[in-house]
């Protein structure tokens, strides 16, 4: 990708419009610089994607389920993807991809099972919520 190398507007540069156009290059100037840092990795997905990151400790039993939480945003997930599995009983991490039964119920996610995990085992799931 390119660097982003903006150039400030100046009213010197416009000296026959000098009596408006300073309102205009105010505001113009923070945004092209507020543009240029966030792509220049200042994009984050808890500030800026319609999707978030929920983490959630459990003890895998039967009578643990269902695990809720309410969401970030006022709109169905299309998704519930686990990206982070560890099993602090055994201190391990999964090596196979759980797959999430899940709900979308009354501004909550609702899971109902979490598939491929050791039963009575101390777990932390980090899960990237999706939205449409």
């Amino acid at each position: 990708m390119a660097q982003l190398t903006p150039q400030r507007f100046t009213v010197e540069e416009f000296p026959e419009q000098a009596s408006w156009i300073s309102k205009l290059f105010s505001p113009l100037n923070q945004i092209t610089g507020d543009i240029v840092r966030a792509f220049s990795n200042s994009l984050s997905i808890s500030d800026n994607l319609f999707q978030e990151i929920k983490e959630i400790a459990y003890k895998n039993t039967s009578s643990s389920f269902p695990l809720k939480f309410r969401t970030k945003f006022n709109s169905s997930p299309i998704g519930v993807i686990p990206i982070y599995l560890q099993n602090r009983t055994l201190g391990s991490y999964s090596t196979a991809q759980p797959w999430v039964v899940w709900a979308y119920q009354d501004g909550s996610v609702v899971i109902s099972d979490i598939s491929g995990l050791t039963a009575s085992s101390d777990y932390t799931i980090k899960l990237l919520v999706i939205y449409g």
